[in-house]
């Protein structure tokens, strides 16, 4: 008779016995692998936390990279609506009022004859270089050929030919692009066959009367001028809108007239924008020191270590940025080429602090070597510091690396319990096996057992000797 349940035949809880077994060989390799595991996760996490600080870091430093940093002249105008103002870092302070009576203009004439299907040359000049258009049986059919042909030109000096229709008449008009009195055109026609005089201006008979025009040939309805304009009551003109050879380093845009409203523009210091950069980036490194020393910190009375206590590329991160943040740049012109030349010292903790009073001053005595202490693109400190946090932080760069390096090791564990499990399944069924047989066995003995010892019973004369 086959046994049912396992054990019932020897006695022995196999039920019990056999996991046991299983566990005890399996236990020690699993606690080596949960331990792992907690430490890779660990480990995950805390190079998640120093890639997120790095790229913070990184983005506060670029700040520190932008031109528009050092630029600490503020200009204004009380109406930009009249001029605009900017100021180069160069410019002195000071407040100017501005009196604008005509803007420069550029010359705009129209022609006042039908065009004539014309062979020849058509010339145009200003004081800034000429250029020549030929007019042939592959250009010069129709109006519109003539107008594209004087736009396409390769050394065109910037004048532009569109066609107006006045009752019914195609007319040309030619529109300069420079401004300036200097500016205005001359008009040449030569022609081999039809009438290419009468494009003639400022040339030949056609000379302009005093409101531009040549009559039969031209209106003028823009005049080549100079802008007309004062800036503290000194009467001034200018060739173009664009002034930058009255104030010193900085430049007027004029856009309206305001005779006898004059405006105000000014200049004033402003270094407010790159002392909030560098207090910025301060704090940012000053929040990345703290994470490095938190997670490479050892406490000796509870003998705990941080999650990256003696690893490399923390070190390594750390050491580079500490370099370049401390070394000196090359700069013969000054003496602000360190961070400490500036007022920007290391503490004991290896965090950064500021001396705001040193700071105003080197800014106040040589603004430039202080925008290129940190700003040159070869030296300056937020170029090296950038450069070495983005060959860390650039995808499939060192961070990303060790990332897949610690992911890969986590899937090894999920790989290798996989293998336990099963390796503990096949020992599971071989031990029940194994002992289902010896239970079989001992039954199977123990039956034998009790019926020699009925069958000794019942013969004759045999008596069970009793313990007394």
């Amino acid at each position: 008779m086959a046994i049912s349940s396992p054990g019932i035949g020897s006695g022995i809880d196999i039920k019990s016995l056999v996991p046991s077994l299983v566990s005890a060989e399996s236990e020690p390799a699993l606690n080596r692998l949960a331990k792992k595991e907690v430490n890779l996760q660990a480990e995950l996490s805390a190079v998640a936390l120093l890639k997120s600080a790095l790229s913070e870091f990184q983005s506060k430093l670029s700040g520190l990279k932008d031109a528009s940093t050092y630029n600490n002249r503020t200009a204004d105008s009380s109406d930009n609506s009249i001029a605009s103002f900017s100021a180069q870092n160069d410019a002195a302070a000071g407040s100017y009022s501005l009196e604008i009576t005509s803007l420069a203009s550029a010359q705009k004439l129209v022609t006042q004859q039908d065009y004539i299907v014309s062979e020849g040359t058509l010339e145009f000049a200003d004081a800034g270089g000429s250029f020549s258009v030929t007019l042939d049986a592959t250009n010069n059919m129709t109006i519109e050929n003539v107008r594209d042909a004087i736009n396409n030109a390769e050394d065109n000096i910037g004048v532009t030919a569109t066609i107006l229709n006045i009752n019914g008449n195609s007319r040309l008009v030619f529109t300069a692009k420079d401004t300036g009195a200097e500016n205005e055109l001359t008009i040449t026609g030569t022609s081999t066959s039809g009438n290419l005089d009468q494009y003639d201006y400022n040339s030949g008979t056609a000379i302009p009367d005093g409101n531009g025009d040549v009559a039969t040939f031209y209106d003028q309805v823009a005049i080549a001028a100079d802008a007309i304009f004062s800036v503290d009551g000194q009467s001034m003109t200018s060739a173009t809108n664009s002034i930058n050879d009255v104030i010193p380093n900085a430049t007027i845009t004029l856009k309206d007239s305001n005779i006898g409203e004059p405006i105000t523009i000014s200049i004033s210091e402003n270094n407010n924008t790159i002392k909030n950069q560098i207090n910025s980036v301060i704090a940012g490194y000053n929040e990345l020191i703290a994470l490095i020393n938190d997670q490479t910190s050892y406490n000796a009375d509870s003998k705990t270590a941080g999650t990256l206590l003696g690893d490399t590329l923390i070190n390594s991160i750390e050491r580079q940025i500490r370099n370049a943040l401390t070394n000196r740049i090359e700069n013969t012109e000054s003496n602000y080429t360190s961070l400490a030349s500036i007022g920007i010292t290391t503490t004991s903790d290896g965090s950064l602090e500021l001396n705001s009073g040193e700071l105003d001053t080197a800014l106040e005595n040589d603004y430039s070597s202080v925008a290129t202490l940190f700003s040159d693109d070869t030296q300056g400190i937020a170029y090296k510091v950038d450069a070495i946090l983005e060959n860390y932080l650039q995808t499939s760069g060192t961070i990303d690396g060790r990332t897949d390096s610690i992911n890969n090791k986590l899937k090894a564990i999920t790989e290798e319990r996989t293998a336990i499990d099963y390796r503990s399944a096949k020992l599971e069924a071989r031990l029940y096996k194994q002992f289902n047989a010896m239970d079989l066995l001992v039954a199977q003995l123990n039956s034998t057992g009790s019926w020699l010892t009925s069958a000794l019973d019942s013969l004759p004369g045999v008596v069970r000797q009793t313990n007394k």
